[in-house]
């Protein structure tokens, strides 16, 4: 008898057995299993968490700041200031454009075109507040310098530092702004930042992952969960667990990663570099507050460097940066080195034998920037670095006496009257004509007698060395004698009294200031005003809120006070 085909399909149905539908009794000791599975784990952490509040655990966990500079610089007496904002993705920043000192982007002026001319050479300068500049930066006084050598407007500088860049910073900002404006040479001035400590001592990459290019943090934890004392203590564990705290801004190893960075990109790019070998302030007598023992620095230094000494610590940092600066110099051929170390070394030699006067400094209390005066020299050697090819012209040009004369008259205007001396009288060592060395001569004379003002003003000033509040009001009084009418020097006395927690000293040392400006009058009051309020002296309080609301009717602090102090207020 013939046997009868199964279908396929017909047979694994019949051999598939039927679904079994679970009883609610036994849904019921799943779903009691899975709540006892995640109920166990908080009931553990619950527990971990009572005992450390028992116990009175207690650790701040390090978190990362995403801090940012106000850029900072003087006119003469006038301290200016520009705001910065974050510019990511990553951790970075750029100066508030359309200012008197910063283009549409925020680089430093004067704004250059973005597509390249065919017939300029274009500069760009990397680095961090010593590059960035105060009024007139390194980077535009060497462009300036070359320039006016070889008679033309040939080299254009395209200044994308800011203050407080390391070269982390400087990295994102060759990669974004610099390569896509096509430089013919690129100028990478760093070494301070890098070496730094952070204000909430991490590394600059590790705070790259925190901005997004919304700029808004990308990784943020709830309020409750920062509460926790278990938050506190898995974050003490991981923090033992890391790499030595606090830490540099910018590690060794990852500083010279990122000058190879640099150069690589540069390389790819047929952009020759130059790097910066950093100057050193190498005096014994550094002018630095001493490294304490609980301070974030001194614990640095002894983990690090093993000293507690600031001089040591500084010698060491500048002796491991600059050595990778010219190794990276040696290494490429593209690469070339500007020995800025040699050339302050041999400034600060020449200043200590008196050969730029008395009172003429090289560097800054930090240790770190350069007066005008330094910084002006530093460039002669930067323009030489950048255009060697006009060495003979550049060379003429530094030892004329128009050179000699025009930063004379430059640095009296930006009130460094003993450096636009010694500008002086070099230019008189060189000058033939009489009517020429007649000029010179009165130069001379002018400078001369702001020496007084010049040295109270850079002593008293707010980040001036005196350090006395009494000694500082006398010395900034003062130069109002001498100037009466110095905007600058109003500025500098409201802000040492704000600053020193002494406002009310602010009115009788202000009362010799005369405005030049309805502007300069208005906050001239102003300050006047929240000093007499801060003395208690009402009389004067309101007569000075009395003139603030003619010039201004919403003036809403000089109207309260004329609501709350009688007209007749002894």
């Amino acid at each position: 008898m013939k046997k009868r085909k199964t279908d396929p399909k017909t047979a694994s149905s019949a051999r598939t057995p039927a679904p079994v539908i679970a009883s609610p009794a036994r849904k019921s000791g799943i779903g009691k299993k899975l709540a006892l599975a995640l109920f166990m784990p908080v009931v553990l952490l619950g527990m971990v968490e009572g005992a450390l509040r028992i116990s009175g655990f207690r650790h701040t966990p390090r978190e990362k700041v995403l801090w940012k500079p106000t850029v900072s610089g003087f006119i003469g007496t006038y301290e200016f200031y520009i705001q910065t904002e974050l510019s990511p993705p990553g951790y970075i920043w750029l100066s508030q454009p359309n200012t008197p000192y910063t283009d549409r982007y925020g680089f430093r002026l004067p704004e250059i075109p973005y597509q390249k001319p065919a017939d300029k050479v274009r500069v760009a300068f990397l680095g961090g507040s010593t590059t960035h500049g105060g009024y007139r930066p390194y980077p535009e006084r060497a462009i300036r310098i070359i320039n006016q050598a070889i008679g033309t407007n040939r080299y254009e500088m395209l200044n994308v530092a800011c203050s407080s860049y390391s070269t982390h910073q400087s990295v994102k900002a060759m990669d974004r702004w610099v390569l896509p404006r096509k430089p013919d040479i690129a100028f990478v001035y760093h070494g301070w930042n890098d070496a730094f400590l952070a204000v909430d001592g991490h590394a600059d990459k590790e705070k790259d992952a925190l901005l997004g290019a919304g700029g808004q943090a990308r990784l943020t934890m709830p309020a409750f969960l920062r509460e926790l004392k278990l938050t506190a203590l898995l974050a003490k564990l991981a923090e033992a667990s890391g790499s030595p705290w606090p830490r540099q801004r910018v590690a060794p190893d990852d500083f010279e990663a990122n000058l190879e960075a640099m150069a690589a990109a540069c390389a790819s790019n047929q952009v020759r570099m130059i790097v910066m070998a950093r100057p050193e302030q190498r005096r014994a007598d550094l002018v630095i507050e001493p490294l304490t023992t609980n301070s974030a620095l001194g614990q640095f230094a002894r983990a690090v460097h093993g000293t507690d000494d600031y001089a040591t610590l500084y010698a060491r940092q500048a002796e491991e940066i600059t050595s990778r600066q010219r190794a990276l110099a040696e290494r490429h051929a593209h690469v070339d080195l500007c020995d800025g170390w040699s050339t302050v070394s041999n400034l600060l030699e020449r200043a200590g034998r008196g050969e730029f006067g008395d009172h003429v400094h090289v560097f800054h209390a930090d240790n770190c920037h350069l007066y005008d005066f330094a910084d002006e020299l530093l460039a002669q050697e930067v323009a030489l670095a950048i255009a060697p090819e006009h060495a003979e012209a550049i060379r003429a040009y530094l030892d004329s006496t128009n050179y000699l004369k025009a930063m004379a008259e430059e640095l009296l205007r930006e009130t460094a009257p003993r450096e636009a001396a010694w500008f002086a009288r070099e230019a008189l060592a060189r000058a033939t004509d009489e009517s020429e060395r007649a000029a010179l001569e009165s130069l001379l004379r002018q400078a001369e007698a702001d020496f007084e003002f010049a040295d109270l003003f850079r002593t008293g000033r707010w980040g001036g060395t005196d350090q006395d509040f009494d000694s500082k009001i006398r010395k900034l009084t003062r130069c109002l004698e001498l100037r009466p009418d110095d905007y600058g020097v109003m500025t500098q006395i409201y802000r040492v009294c704000i600053y020193m927690n002494r406002l009310e000293m602010a009115a009788p040392a202000l009362a010799r200031f005369t405005a030049r400006s309805p502007q300069q009058r208005y906050e001239w009051l102003q300050f006047t005003m929240e000093s007499h309020l801060q003395g208690k002296r009402w009389a004067p309080a309101r007569r000075a809120a009395e003139q603030l609301v003619q010039m201004n009717p919403q003036h809403q602090v000089a109207q309260s006070v004329l609501q709350q102090i009688p007209a007749n207020v002894p």
